[in-house]
């Protein structure tokens, strides 16, 4: 029996590297209102983590979607347990619910993930696929930014660990002190700081693994959107024919298909020894003096995405059309589907309103 824990705080709390961390508002509210997603990929009797007074709405998902997964206090069956993420704080949650701890990952491995889910893994895998161009730069110099933003006007500051756009900001949207003293807090709080070029953006799209603790396997593709500072808006909801057809309108699939192999293998490399579950590769479709071009990796996500969720949700639905996957917030419209009860004004919606 699995135990299942939507902890979307987690690239937050990787950044804080503590035990007892505390998301701020905004990310609390979207772990309540997310607590019940797991029953999307949930096999017969698992285990959900989430608050007892959510029983009924549990049922009723399970009613209308013919979900699995239940919420119980039920602990000494348990044999694996699976958060969104990984961190200390995650299997604080886990030992608290009353998860035996001797199935849980210890500090040190825990560790090892949060050093794999450093922003400078991308330059790692940049450099296994014999990528050169436009290769982030890792710095623990805050000048070193200033003189990237001026050789390449547009750049983008990353800190370390971050998650749904948070952390990242626009080098030019400041004046050089303010840009500075913005690095320098960084590299106080996380040690280091990325900074790459900016892009002339066409489209946002990710590869999706998992690991099975041994290898690397390639499952499937997500197309996603951001807003303007990149935070995560929502993704696509279809099946993997038409991501593909949608891609194809601006790359050729082969390319993609032999980057993705590479990076199959370089993720087995990298990751497979020190951690069993999904992952996802963000890559991004830009322009580049005319043409269009893959940048194979924009960053790596060491847990569950949103893309294997709109994956699993097109699988348990069947869906025929293409639909779009987003958190709402305080959102009166009727016509969207309501993937998860509302909690705290937020919910899941499924809508036929496409990118």
């Amino acid at each position: 029996m699995n135990i299942h824990l939507f902890n979307p705080e987690n690239d937050l709390a990787l950044a804080a590297g503590c035990r007892q961390y505390t998301p701020p508002p905004n990310a609390r509210a979207i772990h309540k209102a997310g607590a019940l997603l797991p029953m999307w990929w949930a096999e017969e009797d698992d285990i959900i983590l989430a608050p007892t007074e959510m029983s009924d709405e549990a049922r009723n998902l399970s009613e209308r979607f013919g979900l699995k997964g239940c919420i119980s206090d039920i602990t000494h069956n348990i044999s694996d347990a699976h958060p969104w993420g990984w961190s200390l704080d995650a299997k604080r949650q886990f030992i608290n619910f009353g998860v035996d701890e001797s199935i849980l990952p210890t500090d040190c491995h825990i560790e090892r993930m949060r050093q794999l889910g450093h922003r400078r893994i991308s330059i790692e895998i940049l450099k296994r696929i014999d990528t050169v161009d436009h290769l982030p730069v890792e710095t623990t110099n805050a000048i070193d930014i200033v003189r990237i933003e001026r050789q390449y006007p547009g750049c983008y500051v990353k800190s370390p660990w971050s998650g749904s756009g948070r952390g990242v900001f626009c080098a030019g949207s400041l004046n050089e002190d303010a840009l500075l003293r913005r690095a320098e807090g960084i590299i106080h709080r996380q040690g280091s700081v990325i900074i790459e070029r900016g892009l002339d953006k066409i489209l946002d799209f990710a590869a999706l693994f998992h690991s099975d603790g041994k290898e690397v396997s390639f499952r499937g593709l997500s197309i996603f959107s951001t807003e303007a500072r990149g935070m995560y808006n929502g993704n696509i909801v279809s099946h993997q024919k038409d991501l593909e057809k949608r891609l194809s309108d601006f790359i050729d699939l082969r390319n993609l298909r032999s980057i993705v192999e590479q990076e199959t293998d370089v993720l087995t490399e990298l990751v497979a020894s020190t951690y069993n579950g999904w992952l996802g590769i963000d890559m991004m479709i830009h322009r580049e003096n005319g043409k269009f071009k893959i940048m194979p990796c924009v960053e790596m996500n060491l847990r569950m995405t949103m893309g294997v969720v709109a994956m699993k949700i097109q699988e348990r639905l069947g869906l025929k059309t293409p639909h779009f996957m987003s958190w709402r917030h305080n959102d009166p419209h009727t016509t969207t589907i309501s993937l998860l009860p509302p909690v705290a004004g937020f919910r899941l919606t499924l809508s036929p309103t496409m990118l």
